[in-house]
Parts: C-alpha cells; sequence; structure tokens
C-alpha cells in the first residue's frame, strides 16, 4: 500500500493511522486511489463481523472518518468535480458490507468535503446530519469566559472554589472510575475499552492527548475528561461524572479546563456530538457555535431485514410488558 499521506491535505487526528492500529488493530482497513505515483484519495474504515453481518465502520474513540482527498488546485468548480470523482472511485473499490457508517467532518479542503455527502447519495448511500458545537479558544480567555451562559459560569465559578483539576497518568484508573460510574446508574457501555490503554498510551507519547480529572478535598475525584487534538482542533472525546456525588459545576469546570488548554494551543475547541435537546441546551451554554457533519449510513437488504426483525420482537416485549 503506497504512503497514505502523500500528496493529501492534513486529515484529522482520527485518520492517523497509529490512530487507526491503536483503536481497531488487524481491523482497520482502506482503500485508495492514485494518481501516478501520488495519493489522491483515501477512505478508512473499520470492519467488523456479528452473527454473519459485516459492517464497515468506525472504531471505538473515533468519532469522525470519512475521504481524505486531494482535490488539486485551480477554480472551486474544478475542485469540486475532482473531488467528487475521486470520492466516487473510492466508494467503488469498498469490500462487499451489509452495513456501512461513517460521520464525516465537511469542513475539510476549504468546506469541499462537504460535496462528499453528494458522492456517497449518488452510490445509493443515506446522509444524514449531527450537530457539535465548536469553540474558537484563540480567543482572549475572559471573551470566552465572558460568552458562557449564566447557568454555565456560576457553577463552574462554584466548581473552582471546591475543586482542583489534576492530570490523570493512569489510564486503567479513568477506565474503572468510567465503568463505575455507569454500574451506578445500571447502564452498560456501548464501547469496548481493552484497547484504550493502548491508544492513551500512543496519545501521551504524541502529546496529543490528555485525561482531566476534577477532584475533591480528599483528592477522590468527582468527573473525569478525555481530550485530544491534532493541530487544528481539540476535541471533548469522553466524560463521566460520580452521580452520587452532589455537585453541578464539575464538568463546566472540566470543559473550562480544557478550552484554556486550546487556547494555549491556539486550537478550535470541539465539543463532539449533541445526541439530545438536554445535551444541546448544556453545550450550548459555553458560547460555541452549531455545526453539522455528515452521517453517512447504507444497508444491504439482509442487514435491513435483520434490523426490522429485531424493531418488531421489541416492539412485542414492550407491549406485552405493557399489558401483563
Amino acid at each position: 500500500m503506497r504512503n497514505p499521506q502523500q500528496n493529501l491535505s492534513k486529515a484529522s487526528l482520527f485518520h492517523e493511522y497509529w490512530w487507526l492500529e491503536a483503536v481497531a488493530a488487524g481491523r482497520f482497513s482502506e482503500v485508495q486511489v492514485t494518481q501516478g505515483d501520488f495519493v489522491a484519495g483515501r477512505l478508512p474504515f473499520c470492519i467488523t463481523k456479528r452473527k454473519g453481518l459485516r459492517t464497515l465502520g468506525m472504531p471505538d474513540f473515533t468519532h469522525l472518518l470519512g475521504p481524505v482527498v486531494n482535490s488539486s488546485d485551480g477554480k472551486p468548480q474544478t475542485r469540486i468535480t475532482n473531488r467528487l470523482s475521486t470520492v466516487g472511485a473510492l466508494i467503488s473499490q469498498l469490500p462487499p458490507f451489509d452495513f456501512f457508517k461513517q460521520v464525516i467532518d465537511p469542513a475539510p479542503d476549504d468546506g469541499l468535503a462537504l460535496i462528499d455527502g453528494l458522492a456517497f447519495q449518488m452510490h445509493g448511500f443515506q446522509v444524514g446530519y449531527q450537530y457539535t458545537f465548536q469553540i474558537d479558544c484563540r480567543a482572549n480567555l475572559d471573551a470566552l469566559l465572558a460568552g458562557m451562559n449564566v447557568k454555565v459560569r456560576q457553577p463552574l465559578r462554584r466548581a473552582e472554589e471546591q475543586r482542583t483539576v489534576v492530570t490523570i497518568d493512569d489510564s486503567q484508573r479513568f477506565v474503572s472510575f468510567y465503568m463505575e460510574n455507569l454500574r451506578k446508574m445500571n447502564r452498560r457501555s456501548y464501547m469496548q475499552f481493552d484497547r484504550f490503554p493502548i491508544l492513551f498510551s500512543e496519545c501521551r507519547a504524541r502529546n496529543c492527548g490528555e485525561i482531566l480529572a476534577a477532584v475533591g478535598p480528599d483528592g477522590a475525584p468527582v468527573a473525569m475528561t478525555f481530550v485530544v487534538w491534532d493541530d487544528r482542533k481539540m476535541y471533548y472525546l469522553m466524560s463521566t461524572r460520580d452521580t452520587a456525588v452532589r455537585d453541578t459545576g464539575s464538568v463546566n469546570l472540566l470543559i473550562w479546563s480544557a478550552m484554556k488548554r486550546a487556547h494555549e494551543r491556539g486550537l478550535i475547541f470541539d465539543l463532539d456530538g449533541v445526541s439530545n435537546e438536554g445535551t444541546a441546551r448544556f453545550l450550548s451554554g459555553f458560547g460555541g457555535t452549531i455545526k453539522t457533519r455528515l452521517v453517512v449510513t447504507k444497508g444491504q437488504p439482509v442487514y435491513n431485514v435483520v434490523q426490522s426483525v429485531k424493531t418488531i420482537m421489541r416492539g412485542g416485549r414492550s407491549a406485552q410488558s405493557t399489558f401483563t
């Protein structure tokens, strides 16, 4: 396989080969389009198989992926045409699958990556949207603080008086805290954490990831977050809080601490995905700008039938529990 970084525009942290190897190991692969001795485009993906169904998607801890393309120089119309052609060629090379899903940032390549959605649509994929908030932390810290909603800023100030933010260098401590907090809420993790120590070690070796903890006077953690960054953005990748502790501001404090670190590095801080109205209300209070991502999916007929049966079965169980 040719050098995937050669002649390509700068990709996100999640596209880096070392990242994909750390989180996916032998399940990572990609397709490429070449022009002479140069790579014009690459599309990485993670292969998983479950109950005979093959999925091409994104590994755990990887919140963005999608094509990386060199659309060349020239007029925007020419670059758009080049990008459409390259992404179409990448899609055509994808191996057989039952289900495909990736989240794409439309901002790269001067915003031309937005056209990737059209390329996927032309090949029978569905394109939806995911929302996130981004804060330009290159601004003055006082301006960033003033831009927050008072309902975010006041708990933050109280937390600053009661908590201390420290760096955690033990990945297992983060995993144990995360899993214990889920247990207290009677919830299960949708991610597998067996690769997290490897990922954390690789991030620390490259100085592009950090675990922050808000601790009380006794040194016990109340909340933790894991942030990662490349040369453009810092991502609020994971966060967890001990719900048994009465607290309303520790997560605010950790986000503010991460924003200050992004400010020191001259980065945009990406609050990394809005899943519901409550999350949107909370994250919007930090003064960011709403941004969209493309969610590209495609299910083959067999996969769609299996999912429909699962939905019917779940509905049947719900109805039974309601009326018995």
